[in-house]
């Protein structure tokens, strides 16, 4: 075989040594890539729903403020704080306990201070002091929320049992003033520890 053949073969070699090479690169890249949006949605609305659960945990568990009467509402990391308060002191406090909880962004505070407090502000405590006093309730009522809208009032949130879920309502209507009782409870029963660490073991990230 002369030189030039010789050549010309070494040199096809080296082409598809590059094309190969870059078609393996492009695959390696399209598998990084191919990752389902769905999934990266679904990551950070878990991601989100946790940092939602324990920025109103820290303001449930501070004691300075009315949390009962408060919305929080979270958005790829950033909080957003509604309801009503009846000083400033107690609505900038508000966005200084949320800003302490690890995973926040930042923090739009929309709580609205309103010296004469309105009627569904009224409302909304009378309804959550009426669940806080019905035995059943009383571990619930940590993950249950409340919400009064024209003395409407909208139950949400999660309990363990359908007696609970029944409970909530029940109690809700009891309440002078209410006119409707909107109920948005979900019943998720408690998993066992067993259950629980199964799930952590699996990699699944589990909201208290």
């Amino acid at each position: 075989m002369s030189r030039a053949p010789r050549i010309l073969t070494a040199s096809l070699a080296a082409v598809v040594c590059v094309y190969l090479s870059g078609s393996i690169a492009l695959a390696s890249e399209r598998s990084v890539s191919a990752r389902p949006i769905a999934q990266l949605i679904a990551d950070q609305a878990q991601s989100d729903e946790q940092v939602k659960y324990k920025v109103e945990e820290r303001l449930r568990t501070d004691g300075r403020i009315d949390w009962e009467v408060l919305d929080v509402d979270v958005q790829r990391g950033q909080v957003m704080l509604y309801g009503e308060v009846l000083t400033e002191d107690q609505k900038g406090l508000a966005s200084l306990i949320a800003s302490t909880v690890p995973g926040v962004r930042e923090v739009a505070n929309r709580i609205i201070v309103d010296r004469p407090i309105s009627k569904d502000y009224r409302l909304r405590k009378a309804v959550w002091s009426t669940l806080q006093g019905v035995d059943a309730l009383r571990e619930q009522t940590q993950t249950l929320r409340v919400h009064v809208d024209n003395a409407v009032a909208t139950l949400s949130g999660s309990v363990e049992q359908p007696l609970q879920e029944e409970a909530a309502v029940k109690a809700a209507q009891s309440v002078q003033g209410i006119s409707k009782v909107v109920n948005t409870i979900t019943v998720k029963p408690r998993l066992l520890q067993t259950e629980r660490e199964t799930l952590l073991n699996e990699g699944v990230q589990l909201v208290p």
